[in-house]
């Protein structure tokens, strides 16, 4: 360390290499944990709203084939505002996700599209699918659709059996 003609020394301003290294190791740490989430947001997001839907869905046929009558749940369009509901209302609102009825664009070559189509009813942007008690349903086939991530749901008219598939579209638009 140089010494002053008074007899104090003088440290040194900066940082050390040591130090530098060990700031930049961190920040590539947590560089590494935020990034891969950025884009899985909206994934996650539609992943969320879709399960939801599944549970009314679920929850509408475990009660129609318990209570014995017949139970209707009405899917609608909503903003990503809208508030959720109890699932004994029958009702389930999507916050900013896109419902259509029966098969997308790239699944229009399958030969039950017309089919599907029929089975569940679309109400003034109201999709409604009804569940029997002998364990039947309107059946169908629901898309859920928000920003490049779709998610499917398929409603069987025989036993009512709910099954999903998530995708991720490449294509961005």
């Amino acid at each position: 360390m140089p010494i002053l003609l008074t007899g104090r020394k003088i440290k040194p301003a900066g940082f050390t290499l040591l130090e530098l290294i060990i700031v930049m190791v961190i920040i590539g740490m947590m560089a590494m944990l935020v990034i891969p989430n950025i884009g899985s947001s909206q994934g996650a997001i539609l992943k969320a709203q879709a399960r939801e839907a599944m549970a009314m869905l679920k929850y509408a046929r475990r009660s129609a084939t318990i209570e014995g009558k017949q139970k209707s749940i009405i899917l609608k369009e909503g903003n990503e505002s809208a508030q959720k509901i109890n699932p004994d209302s029958g009702i389930w609102t999507s916050r900013g996700v896109s419902l259509q009825v029966g098969k997308s664009d790239d699944d229009k070559s399958e030969k039950n599209d017309d089919k599907s189509e029929k089975n569940s009813e679309k109400i003034n942007d109201n999709i409604k699918i009804t569940f029997y008690p002998e364990g039947g349903s309107s059946g169908g086939q629901i898309t859920l659709t928000f920003h490049n991530h779709t998610a499917k749901i398929e409603i069987n008219p025989l036993t009512g059996k709910i099954k999903s598939d998530i995708f991720v579209n490449d294509d961005e638009e």
